[in-house]
């Protein structure tokens, strides 16, 4: 939420909030934003309407839809760690 360039999409109450982040960064296209996540982090995303294209008329994100990350159980902290790492660094390309 703080790295410059992200938007994060959906609610900021924790207590609200599914292990699910939907987001996005200014100047890159989800499609790109998800490739270089894979290929050059090796941190799996799901990008695009994410089968729910009426959600993104209303956030704002048509046609093109976000990036999605999400946790599970045998994820680490420094897997999330890294994943936002890999975020504020594709965001630092475009600032």
């Amino acid at each position: 939420q703080e790295i410059g360039g992200v938007t994060l999409h959906g609610t900021t109450q924790l207590e609200h909030r599914l292990p699910v982040l939907s987001l996005t960064v200014d100047g890159w296209d989800a499609a790109d934003v998800g490739t270089m996540l894979d290929g050059d982090y090796n941190i799996a995303c799901r990008t695009g309407l994410h089968c729910a294209p009426l959600i993104h008329d209303q956030l704002g994100t048509s046609p093109r839809g976000t990036v999605r990350l999400s946790v599970g159980p045998v994820n680490t902290f420094e897997d999330a760690d890294a994943a936002v790492e890999a975020v504020e660094q594709i965001a630092a390309i475009k600032r």
